[in-house]
């Protein structure tokens, strides 16, 4: 499109280096700083000083000050699509339209094509509720032509969405994508106050709940995020997108009593996804040592979904522990591999399977391809020193067991088998 393309250079004309270490709370979206700094009886800014204050602005819903710094602007460059957008959309707020189509008419062959498109409508200018989803359309072609999230300029992202909401403050979408840009960012004591924006009718209350409550865990102790997701769960009902994040919450915590006992009432109500619910419960219940319940569910859930990878490294590992279903488990894994050659987790177990059946040099080699994805997973060290061990390749082996030691979180439960792999080495 025309105006990503033109909106696209602007992106970057704010990543220089100048840039990042004169403007540091702009670039660390600190807003209400770069608000606090500007001196606006100043008249000494230069063009792209007034930008970021113009933008800052903007962000913190100040229009009147933001167009008071996008008519100096202006004056400085006419065109510049930034202070033109801003003092477009506060004159929308004061109903002026007449000033914007006087110069619309004054500039008709020489349109900017981001302004056109943000603004008209077959030559004529689009209602406030039009002009406020133009805005949301920028934001999801900048998604749609930056997948990568390091390319994104938030700010202006930002900067798009707050001028969409400025015209129309019900715009449940506008709300929403603001959340989730503050998400991104990880702004999470941001993301409420726009979250909570969106009316309880709208198809993004449900989702931006989640959000909120998936970010209790991110900002607070364990009993006070767990009272808020419940409080949550509470006003919405019981909604079951909010009691799987209390799950997951419970899971991630290492509280698997609990997070079964959600799990297993979402299964108890056929809540979508069921094959994940079953796989996830199964975590839990691997965890909590009871593997009978733990295999049930896999083997459930593969009845929904034969081909998760997941599901699929998870059953076959736990066979292969326990010198089960080797060569299933084998079978299983590569499917799983082939499906997800990027999660070193599966591959692991894979090595591992081949170690299980004595295809020694194989497992080494992609065991060595864990470690390379992953030098710090403690476990793959401890399985390369045993296969290494098989080998007779001893001095490796007691090297990356020590490795594995010094790495190992309690949970891993290796430790004391790696200190007696150790002892038997060293007493010869």
């Amino acid at each position: 499109m025309l105006f990503f393309l033109l909106i696209s250079n602007f992106l970057y004309a704010l990543g220089t280096s100048s840039y990042l270490i004169s403007h540091i709370a702009f670039n660390s979206y600190d807003f209400e700083n770069v608000f606090d700094q500007f001196d606006f009886e100043k008249n000494e800014l230069n063009l792209n000083d007034y930008q970021i204050k113009l933008i800052a602005l903007i962000n913190l819903n100040k229009l009147s000050f933001a167009n008071d710094i996008a008519l100096k602007i202006l004056e400085k460059d006419s065109d510049n699509q930034e202070a033109l957008i801003v003092n477009f959309v506060y004159l929308l707020s004061k109903n002026k339209t007449n000033k914007i189509n006087i110069y619309l008419n004054n500039n008709r062959k020489n349109i900017n094509k981001l302004i056109d498109f943000i603004f008209l409508k077959n030559n004529e200018l689009k209602s406030s509720g039009e002009i406020s989803n133009s805005f949301i359309e920028i934001v999801k072609a900048s998604f749609d032509n930056f997948p990568s999230s390091n390319e994104i300029n938030y700010n202006l992202l930002i900067f798009y969405l707050s001028m969409s909401t400025i015209l129309n403050s019900e715009n449940n979408e506008a709300w929403f994508l603001t959340g989730q840009l503050y998400q991104m960012i990880e702004e999470y004591e941001k993301v409420e106050f726009f979250y909570k924006k969106i009316s309880s009718h709208s198809s993004y209350f449900i989702d931006a709940q989640r959000n909120i409550a998936f970010n209790y865990g991110k900002l607070f102790a364990f009993e006070k995020a767990e009272k808020k997701i419940i409080d949550l769960i509470q006003i919405s009902k019981n909604h079951p997108d909010l009691t799987k994040v209390l799950a997951d919450f419970y899971r991630s915590n290492r509280y698997f009593k609990l997070a079964v006992k959600q799990y297993s009432e979402l299964i108890k109500n056929k809540e979508k996804n069921l094959w994940n619910l079953l796989y996830l419960r199964g975590i839990c219940y691997e965890r909590l040592n009871k593997w009978n319940l733990a295999e049930k569910d896999f083997l459930s859930s593969l009845d929904f979904k034969p081909d998760s990878p997941n599901v699929l490294n998870y059953l076959a590992y736990g066979w292969i522990e326990k010198d089960e279903n080797i060569d299933l488990s084998l079978n299983m894994l590569e499917e799983a591999y082939e499906a997800n050659p990027n999660s070193y987790y599966i591959l692991d177990s894979l090595a591992w399977a081949h170690y299980k059946k004595n295809n020694l040099e194989l497992a080494a080699e992609l065991m060595e391809k864990v470690i390379d994805m992953a030098p710090g997973e403690a476990i793959s060290l401890d399985h390369l020193g045993d296969i290494y061990f098989s080998l007779n390749r001893k001095r490796e082996a007691v090297f990356f067991w020590n490795q594995a030691k010094d790495l190992a979180e309690p949970e891993d439960k290796i430790n004391e088998n790696i200190i007696e792999k150790l002892e038997n080495y060293y007493e010869g």
